[in-house]
């Protein structure tokens, strides 16, 4: 049992969202349950499967269901077979190893939260208003790593985990070494401004489209509209699925019409869908007519009997 895994999971998991745009309570349950056999670092848990039914109360197909998004999210990937060898002998009763990440941290505590939060995990608050290293997209999780001066050695070589530092040199000869002057390349000549509209403008109507990709999956993010406002590379990680789904028979506008319907309350459209388009929860497409959302037919059927 770890302590530091389990406050991770009850504090700062960024857990998938639901249909709702809430946390899964699902996932939220097995997280814990991977955690409380982690060790301090998240590292190793390998509890078995009847051992995580039995602490969630879900089913085995559930429960993997939720294995999966959770390792889609990032927040646990399979650890070294070796270390589960290590502690069963027997190949055939070796469950299936994780490593938590618990560096990942949810972007939506209040700051309130945050306040409480820093004495159980110092440095919190500098490590969310840190800026992302280079590289990451905007929208992933936000690298705990934050980037600080460092000195620079005598050798000139950086250690491989350097202090941070005031940025001064420990040269023998406490001469910091001179800076280039000048231009590095020669100024580009003046041209008059353009009259046409920016290039963002232009390229707006076929945002769309690029993001999906050719074909029908970004016939289907054209046909969602715009009410779902969605990033280039969370439109690129949610292609994967509705090419799965549209190769399973759904069209793209019978997918957009089930994955798209009901809009109120959303606050995460990218997690609202990426639940919706889930295998788990999409439903076998019909040949006749479009399929209901059973959030749009729990809508009607109170409104009937009202």
């Amino acid at each position: 049992m770890s302590v530091e895994a389990i406050s991770w999971e009850l504090n700062l998991a960024p857990v998938p969202a639901d249909r709702g745009g809430q946390p899964s309570i699902a996932c939220k349950f097995v997280l814990v349950g991977l955690a409380n056999h982690a060790g301090p670092d998240g590292s190793c848990a390998f509890p078995a499967v009847r051992t995580l039914m039995r602490y969630t109360g879900l089913s085995e197909r559930t429960m993997r269901a939720c294995l999966g998004r959770l390792e889609a999210a990032g927040l646990i990937r399979p650890c070294d077979p070796a270390v589960v060898a290590a502690r069963i002998k027997r190949a055939d009763q070796r469950p299936k190893g994780w490593d938590l990440d618990l560096s990942l941290v949810r972007d939506d505590l209040a700051e309130e939260d945050m306040v409480a939060l820093e004495c159980q995990f110092p440095g919190l608050a500098s490590r969310l208003a840190a800026k992302p290293v280079s590289g990451h997209d905007h929208d992933e999780v936000q690298s705990p790593h934050l980037v600080a001066a460092v000195d620079n050695p005598p050798a000139g070589v950086q250690p491989l985990h350097p202090v941070p530092g005031a940025g001064c040199s420990q040269r023998a000869n406490r001469v910091q070494p001179a800076r280039s002057r000048g231009a590095v390349v020669a100024p580009e000549p003046y041209k008059e401004p353009s009259g046409e509209p920016a290039a963002a403008a232009r390229e707006a109507p076929d945002v769309a489209g690029a993001a999906g990709g050719e074909g029908p999956a970004g016939e289907f993010f054209t046909v969602l509209g715009r009410d779902w406002r969605l990033t280039v590379a969370q439109r690129a990680r949610l292609a994967p699925a509705v090419t799965a789904a549209l190769d399973a028979g759904w069209t793209p506008q019978a997918l957009a019409a089930f994955a798209g319907a009901n809009t109120s309350g959303v606050r995460n459209p990218y997690a609202v869908l990426a639940a919706r388009l889930a295998p788990a929860e999409l439903p076998p497409p019909h040949r006749g007519r479009s399929p209901r959302p059973p959030w749009q037919a729990l809508g009607c059927r109170a409104a009937h009997w009202a």
